[in-house]
C-alpha cells in the first residue's frame, strides 16, 4: 500500500526582510534560522507571507507589508502582480542599483575567497521606463482566441497585456498588432520584436502549431505598406524561415553608425545601452599596464552580430571576432565591411577556440551559461588585458575564478543597469595579467 507524502501547508510568518537574493527575492530568516525568499519585498522590510518549507530554501509569497522600506515605491504597472517581468518596480532606482551591485559582490566574494575586489563602479540607467528596443513577447492561440504578452513569474502561462510601459514607442503597438496578425491561428510561440530599417518593427516568429492563410497575409501587408520593415516566421519543424522585407533589428552602433543585428539574434535590450557598454568595454581594453603601449592584438569571443567588434577592431595591430552562429557571423562581417575596418570573423564555438598566441586583449561577453572552456584557455594564454561582459553574476563569479589563478587580477568591476525594473543587471570585469 503506497503512502501519500505528506506536504504542508504555507503558514503565515512575519519576516525581515536584510538583502536581496540572485533572481531579485528579498531574503529574510524564519525564527528556526533557515532562509526564506520573498519576490517583491525590499531590504529593511518587515513582511508577511506564506511561507512554504517544501523546498530549501524556503519560499515565501508576499501578503502584506508591514513596515515598508524608504525605498519601495508605488509601481506604474497594471500588469505587475500577473506579469514576471518588471520584477524590481516597487524599488527606486538607488535601491535596484544596489540590489545588483550586491548580488554581483556576493556572488564574486563567495567564488573567490580572501581576494582582493575593487569596488564596483554602477553605470545607471538611460531611462527608466519605455528604454527596450528590443523585446520577446509570448503568444498562444487557441479556440478562445489569442493571447499575447510575456510570461507569469515562475509559470509558462502567457499573461495578456495590452500595453507596456519599458517598450520604445515604435514597438508599443505591437502587443495589440499580432494579436491582430495571429487570429484564427492555433498553438503558441514566441517573437522577438525590436527597430530595423529606419526605426520600423521587426519581428521574428517562432511558432509550434498551425497559421492560416490570413497570418501570412497580414505579415505580408505590414511589410508592403511600411509599418513595419521586417518580419520572419520559423515554423516548428520547417528546415527554412519565411521572410518578408528586412526582418533584421538595426541599431545605432556604439560609433554612431547602423549596425545591423542578425534577425532574431542577440542584442542588448536598448540602442542607447548597447552603445554606452561597448564605449566602456573598448575603454578598459586600451588601459595598458605600467610601461610603454605595445601593439594591441585583440581577440574578442562571442562575438555576435559586431556591437562590440565595431570599436575594438580601431586601431588594433589584429583583430579576430569568433560566433557559432552563422547569421550573426554573416552581420558581423557586413558591420565591420561597412565601416572599413579591418579584422576576421570566424565561425566557430567561441568556448572551444584556440586563442592565437600573440593575442594580447581578450574580450568575451558569452550567454547566460559562461565561458569555461574559454576561461581555461584564456588562463592558460599570454594575453595581458581581458574583459568579460556577463549577463548572469553567478557564472561570472565561476569563470573569473578559472581566470586569477592564471596569474590575471581584477582591477575593474562594473555594473551597468541595461534592464531596469528587472532583477537582471550586467556586469564588466578587467583583469589584467602579473609579472
Amino acid at each position: 500500500m503506497k503512502r501519500s507524502r505528506h506536504v504542508a501547508e504555507p503558514r503565515t510568518e512575519q519576516i525581515r526582510i536584510e538583502s536581496v537574493a540572485a533572481g531579485g527575492a528579498g531574503v529574510g530568516r524564519l525564527a528556526s534560522g533557515a532562509v526564506v525568499f520573498v519576490p517583491r519585498s525590499a531590504p529593511g522590510e518587515l513582511v508577511e507571507a506564506a511561507v512554504s518549507t517544501a523546498s530549501k530554501p524556503a519560499q515565501g509569497r508576499l501578503l502584506r507589508v508591514i513596515e515598508p522600506s524608504p525605498e519601495r515605491v508605488a509601481p506604474p504597472c497594471p500588469h505587475l502582480e500577473a506579469c514576471g517581468g518588471c520584477d524590481f518596480m516597487h524599488l527606486s532606482a538607488r535601491a535596484q542599483e544596489a540590489a545588483h551591485a550586491g548580488v554581483v559582490h556576493a556572488a564574486l566574494a563567495h567564488a573567490l575567497p580572501g581576494a582582493s575586489l575593487p569596488e564596483i563602479t554602477i553605470h545607471g540607467p538611460t531611462a527608466a521606463l519605455g528604454y527596450r528596443t528590443r523585446a520577446r513577447l509570448f503568444a498562444r492561440a487557441d479556440r478562445r482566441g489569442v493571447h499575447v504578452g510575456y510570461r507569469a513569474a515562475g509559470s509558462h502561462e502567457v499573461v495578456p497585456i495590452e500595453a507596456c510601459l519599458v517598450l520604445d514607442r515604435a514597438l508599443a503597438p505591437l502587443p495589440a498588432d499580432l494579436r491582430a496578425v495571429l487570429a484564427g491561428a492555433r498553438g503558441e510561440g514566441d517573437a522577438a520584436m525590436a527597430r530595423g530599417r529606419d526605426g520600423l518593427p521587426v519581428v521574428s516568429l517562432e511558432w509550434r502549431g498551425e497559421l492560416p492563410a490570413t497570418t501570412w497575409a497580414a505579415l505580408d501587408a505590414r511589410v508592403t505598406r511600411g509599418s513595419w520593415a521586417g518580419a520572419r516566421v520559423i515554423l516548428h519543424g520547417s528546415s527554412h524561415p519565411a521572410s518578408f522585407g528586412d526582418p533584421r533589428p538595426v541599431l545605432a552602433g556604439a560609433d554612431g553608425a547602423p549596425l545591423v543585428i542578425a534577425a532574431g539574434g542577440f542584442a542588448q535590450p536598448s540602442d542607447e545601452g548597447a552603445a554606452r557598454l561597448a564605449r566602456r568595454v573598448d575603454e578598459l581594453s586600451r588601459i595598458d599596464p605600467p610601461g610603454a603601449p605595445r601593439p594591441r592584438h585583440v581577440v574578442e569571443l562571442f562575438a555576435g552580430s559586431g556591437t562590440l567588434s565595431v570599436l575594438l577592431s580601431r586601431d588594433a595591430a589584429s583583430f579576430t571576432a569568433v560566433e557559432v552562429d552563422p547569421a550573426a557571423v554573416a552581420a558581423a562581417r557586413d558591420n565591420l565591411g561597412a565601416r572599413g575596418l579591418p579584422g576576421r570573423v570566424i565561425e566557430a564555438d567561441a568556448d572551444a577556440f584556440a586563442l592565437p598566441a600573440n593575442a594580447s586583449v581578450v574580450v568575451l561577453d558569452p550567454p547566460r551559461a559562461g565561458a569555461p572552456g574559454a576561461a581555461r584557455a584564456i588562463a592558460a594564454a599570454g594575453a595581458r588585458v581581458v574583459v568579460y561582459v556577463a549577463c548572469d553574476p553567478s557564472t561570472l563569479a565561476r569563470d573569473l575564478a578559472v581566470l586569477t589563478r592564471g596569474r590575471l587580477a581584477i582591477t575593474h568591476v562594473e555594473t551597468f543597469e541595461l534592464f531596469p525594473q528587472t532583477s537582471h543587471v550586467e556586469v564588466v570585469v578587467r583583469l589584467a595579467r602579473g609579472r
